[in-house]
């Protein structure tokens, strides 16, 4: 039996009362610290996005003052473009907004183009889509660093605590967007393959040498015999640094020909402890970005009930706009095989198939043997890195 002494007892309960009147009183103030420690830490990691968008900017400033302007004239009007924005059409009337979307996306593009023959006079069409790109990685890293300011600012004038909390839980993976626009931008001032463009890669091996034509703008393809079957292989113009309409010219073709399959080629955003360079297989269109060319390869498919195949190549989102690595260009043939087997097992001998590698073609042309023989190794993982950076497939 326990014996209860009251005075034991009554301690207990006083000790029980003043800890929660403390805990009361002192919880607005202990909010108060932690946050003033989370902002000063938001600040810190503010400064080197800063830093990103500076560097950022002026990669591309010089890249541009190679075409024929002097910086101190293109810088005003480089400027002025940095904060460039596109609203997207109205989504409550659902019908047609992906035409809409489309109509917008290509004024888009219409404007950058006219500011690239502004800024660069001198560039040619190859050289001008590399400076797109370059304008593209500085635009990101400059809208990363406005957002996290402009997040931090209204923290500290509304003293609002818990902002200050998520902005700093969230930070990590704002830095390493940072971190990666500004090596973007570094390399597509260079010309360089980047990860994303792995399926633009398969494609201009598949072609080999084969002849291109191109009647949709910034796409083009080349048709090939492989196994008895009629190969249609699509892909972005390269070598300067496009995405293309490959949904376009996959529609027009399906229209025009009798298509059996589609097999579509594509980098995936992997998953943390994923590992980089796998091949997977799937169904579905196999392609990322605004909606539009994804539709229309699924409506045609859907029209003219064409199956579709999708293999993709596993990668981060640094990888993904970073120099295409070695680890990754082992993929290519790992991909190129299971394409070859896809065709063998899933057609037959007489039918047509497009092939379509999708993704930025920048560095990379239409013939084999004009593809880089050398790619740099993968970066060593730095200790707690984070890869996947919440980023859904596409």
């Amino acid at each position: 039996m326990f014996n209860f002494d009251m005075g034991m007892i009554t301690t207990w309960i006083l000790v029980i009362i003043i800890f929660t009147f403390i805990s009361i009183y002192f919880a607005p103030y202990m909010m108060t610290f932690q946050a003033r420690i989370a902002l000063k830490q938001v600040r810190k990691s503010l400064n080197e996005l800063e830093k990103f968008a500076q560097q950022s900017k002026k990669t591309a400033l010089r890249s541009l003052a190679k075409y024929g302007r002097l910086r101190r004239d293109v810088e005003p009007e480089f400027n002025n473009f940095l904060e460039f924005f596109t609203i997207e059409p109205v989504r409550d009337d659902p019908v047609g907004v992906l035409q809409r979307l489309e109509h917008v996306l290509d004024v888009r593009k219409k404007r950058f183009e006219g500011v690239i023959a502004q800024l660069a006079p001198k560039a040619d069409s190859e050289a001008a889509a590399n400076l797109e790109m370059t304008l593209e990685g500085a635009m990101a890293s400059y809208t990363v660093f406005r957002l996290v300011r402009h997040l931090m600012l209204l923290a500290e004038k509304t003293k609002s605590y818990q902002l200050a909390l998520i902005i700093q839980m969230q930070m990590p993976f704002l830095k390493e967007y940072g971190k990666a626009f500004l090596d973007a931008t570094k390399t597509f001032v260079e010309g360089k393959p980047i990860g994303d463009g792995i399926g633009a890669m398969v494609a201009t091996r598949l072609i080999d040498s084969a002849p291109c034509h191109e009647p949709v703008e910034d796409t083009v393809y080349a048709e090939t015999k492989f196994d008895g079957r009629k190969l249609l292989i699509v892909k972005a113009k390269g070598p300067g640094g496009r995405v293309g309409k490959p949904g376009e010219l996959v529609k027009r073709l399906v229209e025009r020909r009798r298509v059996s399959r589609i097999i579509m080629i594509d980098a995936a955003l992997k998953l943390e402890g994923d590992m980089s360079g796998q091949v997977i297989e799937g169904t579905g269109a196999a392609i990322g970005g605004p909606p539009t060319e994804k539709y229309k390869i699924e409506e045609a498919a859907v029209k003219h009930k064409v199956p579709l195949d999708a293999i993709v190549i596993k990668e981060s989102f640094k990888e993904s706009i970073r120099p295409l690595n070695k680890r990754l260009v082992r993929a290519v043939d790992v991909t190129i095989e299971r394409v070859k087997r896809a065709i063998r097992e899933r057609t037959k001998p007489g039918d047509v198939v497009i092939v379509a590698g999708i993704g930025n073609t920048i560095g990379i042309g239409h013939l084999a043997k004009e593809l880089p023989k050398e790619f740099p190794a993968p970066p060593e993982k730095e200790k707690g890195e984070i890869e996947s950076v919440m980023l859904p497939f596409g």
